[in-house]
């Protein structure tokens, strides 16, 4: 009876650990992204939560998803602004909405992992292993806190696992499930192509007949949504978003400083899981084969690999955000190693445990500190934006900048984009007419070659994050020199 009651304590104590590490992603959520942390230089934290979110927040300021000739991603990817406007129908336009809305996927990852590992012959205390280490990780903590597609991606790959593991001859929905999901997370981000190759394994060793349906369904959502979109008016926008994402020329002779640099940049994963799961890895191909037996442990790596492969075929243009997609196959794979080691060799699993535990307790440390040192001036400059915009009827309501669609997010004001334009920038200015421009320290000659029209006054500066090239937020009034003359 005691030994029943003592084997049922670790997996409860571990899921209530489990879960404040959840619920303290919710806190401060107007918070900037933590400055000093390993991942600064990742820009999404300036543009990004702005860019995916912009057709929901113009809905809502202009009336329509659209600005035309401006960047308008949602052409390509319209799932997250979709849900986004769901959202802001009941909220109102709000970052903290929208932020709330990426902590709730990546809460619902946690409890997926769990189930996930339970699926695959996972003990409780190993599911519940797999999951306290997910909702410590800083990793996770920092981007599911950025209202950006990483996250969700992460989530529709770990959902799709875990319906493939239910798909056999007697059951359909689970077919139905993946084909729909496949769709809409190739629709949420379409880079998560890299992700399907390890879906597919997994389903071929569930059921080999059901690969055919799955994509045929998943084949026929794209396939549709393609031709709707091209015969509509967001064709445009359409190829102007694999334009400006096409991939540069290989570089061959640059191959090994590359996997270099990709081997050293796994440690944004986290500074112990990574280098861990790399030592599984090759335990596993010595000694620990039956591991390979198991299809989640060989669809984790090979999950891991596409996102590798997609990483080193960007070569040096790529950010900390796009390992994200490698945090939970690295964690699936520790949790499958520690329970195939407690069978073969105790104290190999004793010295696991113990490093996974030290992870764990470094990790939170570091989501506290993150909170204990926020800042918010990003936030701050945004709410004093808005107001310096509010008070001056006499200047078109409309920003331009970089951030511009960042800061629309943040402080209800429309906005269009200096950087990405599928319409020539002098043109757009001077049919848009915008009465202010954001910019980050210096100002762009590029950028000041297509504003001839306007002069720039500058109204205010305020210091924002710890990258030197991006660290001082300026806002210009933007005058019409045709005006001013008359």
């Amino acid at each position: 009876m005691l030994l029943k009651a003592a084997r049922r304590w670790p997996p409860v104590i571990l899921l209530t650990l489990a879960l404040m590490g959840c619920l303290m992603r919710f806190a401060w959520l107007h918070a900037d992204f933590p400055n000093h942390s390993p991942w600064m230089l990742d820009e999404a934290k300036y543009t990004d939560e702005g860019w995916w979110a912009s057709a929901a927040v113009r809905h809502f300021l202009i009336g329509h998803w659209e600005v035309a000739g401006d960047y308008n991603p949602a052409a390509a990817v319209p799932v997250w602004p979709a849900l986004l406007t769901i959202v802001f129908e009941l909220t109102g336009v709000s970052i903290i909405a929208a932020r709330s809305l990426n902590v709730g996927f990546s809460v619902a990852t946690v409890f997926l992992v769990y189930l996930l590992i339970r699926r695959y012959g996972g003990t409780q205390t190993t599911a519940a292993v797999a999951a306290v280490l997910l909702a410590a990780s800083p990793f996770a903590f920092a981007f599911s806190r950025l209202a950006t597609l990483d996250t969700m991606v992460v989530f529709e790959w770990v959902l799709l696992l875990w319906a493939a593991s239910y798909a056999d001859r007697k059951r359909y929905w689970p077919l139905l499930m993946l084909g729909l999901l496949v769709g809409a997370m190739v629709l949420t981000k379409t880079t998560s192509v890299v992700l399907l190759p390890s879906i597919l394994w997994l389903l071929s060793k569930r059921n080999l007949r059901a690969l055919l349906t799955v994509s045929t369904l998943a084949g026929a959502v794209l396939g549709v949504y393609f031709l709707l979109v091209l015969r509509s008016k967001y064709t445009d926008d359409y190829h102007y978003f694999f334009d400006i994402n096409a991939l540069a020329d290989v570089e061959p002779g640059r191959t090994g400083y590359l996997l270099q640099q990709l081997f050293r940049h796994g440690l944004w994963i986290d500074r112990i899981l990574y280098p861990a799961s790399l030592a599984v890895l090759i335990l596993s191909l010595i000694w620990l084969r039956q591991l390979w037996r198991n299809p989640l442990f060989a669809a984790s790596w090979i999950a891991f690999a596409g996102n590798a492969l997609y990483i080193l075929r960007r070569q040096d243009d790529y950010a900390p955000r796009y390992f994200l997609a490698m945090l939970v196959p690295l964690i699936l794979v520790l949790v499958l190693a520690l329970k195939e080691l407690e069978i073969r060799h105790r104290g190999l699993a004793a010295l696991l445990a113990a490093t996974l535990t030290v992870a764990v307790f470094l990790d939170t440390g570091q989501v506290f500190s993150f909170l204990a040192h926020r800042q918010y001036q990003f936030y701050e400059a945004a709410k004093s934006i808005q107001a310096t915009v509010n008070a001056d009827p006499g200047a078109h309501r409309l920003l331009l900048g970089s951030s511009a669609d960042q800061l629309s997010l943040m402080a209800s004001i429309p906005a269009i984009n200096d950087g990405y334009s599928s319409q020539d920038l002098a043109q757009k200015v001077s049919h848009y007419q915008p009465g202010w421009y954001v910019g980050w320290n210096d100002l762009d000659q590029d950028i000041l070659g297509s504003l001839t029209a306007f002069r720039l006054d500058q109204v205010a500066s305020y210091p924002v994050f710890d990258h030197e090239n991006r660290n001082r937020l300026k806002l210009y009034r933007m005058i019409l020199l045709k005006d001013e003359r008359k």
